[in-house]
């Protein structure tokens, strides 16, 4: 990709495959030691050398346990003193710290931005995991003034969950140390339905997104671009394979925890039944869009609505979905194509919002009535937001100019 700058840190270990062997014999052990030991400080004991070994198999260096570690020690002295005194951790402080956290995200994932202040410029460190890691962290320490913050070892678990660590959910503390606690499990609830889970995840992931990846549009980032057909074809395939993949590891985490004894949060929701952009994102990568929702958009928000005269609220609300949407694609990389990406969704979430307010009300009755409410125009809707999300994802795959030409050779020009 052209990033917003290059190189990026070296690729992690390659680890081990949720397929594999390996991964089949710690899960098999996981779930027999946490349907039996239900002693909470037991059971935390117990899950920490699964969550380090899982997460050990992914390190290339000693600097990657370092920085984690620093990462976590951070996270638990901030955590104990929002929860010791909220005062003194609040407002302006609280802003600098999800600043830096931010920060501390962007710039590790990406050595060269920032130039000569990124410390990771000079010395690049690969973390596996690390933007779910900054995520949990950061909720820990803007929810330590209303729950116990955790332990060190508590920590070290939520953050390196290993069902969890590769590609989320993003799950919170609160709900994560029912599972600690044993305060979920119920040992009377059939199997089945999360061992169906997992057989359905494994086929979406390794069956059929992996079979039908040669015709998506990835194939087509360098050389000669095929004919429109083909490359339509390629484009509403990027986001089919996507969702079969990314739904498909959290099928497989989701029913391996549930035998474990405890329930994630889901993470899709038939996506693709989203008949605008904001109702995609409710429904696409719900843990990550919920999590950007409660720790920006709605501070922000809270923030407007208090200091600002109401006639001036709606400009800086629609200010705030913008950057919203821009960290929520740059959250997954610091290039070009994902900033176009998320100024796409954004502007598309603007001009929702617009329509909403300005254009809907002056619309006729019975025309509004069909808008809202007919099978044609759901799926007229639904159609048109699939294919928006379809185009704006090829910014993703090679960069801006590669996109663009691709988009141009979609509509002829």
């Amino acid at each position: 990709m052209n990033g917003l700058s290059a190189p990026t840190a070296a690729a992690p270990a390659a680890g081990v495959e949720l397929n594999s062997w390996a991964f089949l014999l710690l899960a098999a052990a996981a779930v027999l030691v946490f349907r039996t030991v239900l002693r909470p400080a037991a059971r935390a004991w117990l899950l920490l050398p699964f969550n380090l070994w899982f997460f050990l198999q992914f390190v290339r260096s000693w600097d990657a346990v370092a920085v984690v570690a620093g990462l976590l020690a951070v996270t638990w002295a901030l955590a104990r003193l929002r929860a010791r005194d909220p005062d003194r951790l609040a407002g302006g402080v609280v802003l600098v710290i999800v600043l830096a956290y931010w920060a501390f995200l962007f710039l590790i994932k990406d050595p060269a931005l920032g130039g000569p202040v990124n410390p990771f410029g000079y010395h690049p460190v690969a973390v596996i995991g690390i933007s779910y890691m900054v995520f949990r962290c950061l909720a820990v320490v803007m929810d330590a003034d209303a729950f116990d913050p955790p332990g060190p070892i508590d920590l070290v678990n939520h953050a390196l969950f290993f069902p969890t660590l590769l590609a989320g959910p993003i799950e919170r503390y609160e709900r994560f140390k029912e599972f600690e606690d044993a305060g979920d499990l119920d040992l009377s609830e059939s199997p089945l339905p999360a061992l169906h889970r997992i057989a359905n995840g494994l086929i979406k992931k390794y069956v059929l997104a992996d079979s039908l990846g040669p015709l998506a549009a990835t194939a087509y980032v360098t050389g000669e671009l095929p004919p429109a057909p083909w490359l339509w074809l390629g484009t509403f395939l990027l986001p089919v394979i996507l969702y079969l993949d990314f739904s498909g590891y959290c099928d497989i985490v989701i029913g391996l925890v549930r035998l474990m004894g405890f329930r994630l949060a889901e993470n899709f929701d038939r996506p693709w039944l989203a008949r605008n952009i904001q109702d995609f994102w409710n429904r696409w990568h719900i843990t990550l869009s919920h999590f950007v929702r409660d720790y920006v958009f709605n501070p922000i928000n809270s923030k407007i609505a208090r200091t600002v005269p109401p006639r001036r609220q709606f400009p800086l609300v629609l200010a705030a979905y913008l950057l919203t949407m821009l960290l929520i694609a740059l959250w997954h990389a610091t290039t070009w194509g994902f900033l176009v990406f998320g100024l796409m969704h954004g502007s598309a979430l603007i001009g929702l919002l617009l329509w909403r307010r300005y254009g809907l009300p002056r619309v006729r009755p019975g025309m509004r009535q069909w808008l809202e409410k007919s099978p044609a125009s759901r799926t007229l809707s639904r159609a048109a937001t699939f294919v928006f999300v379809s185009v704006s994802m090829l910014f993703w795959i090679g960069g801006v100019r590669r996109a663009l030409a691709m988009i141009a050779t979609l509509v002829g020009a």
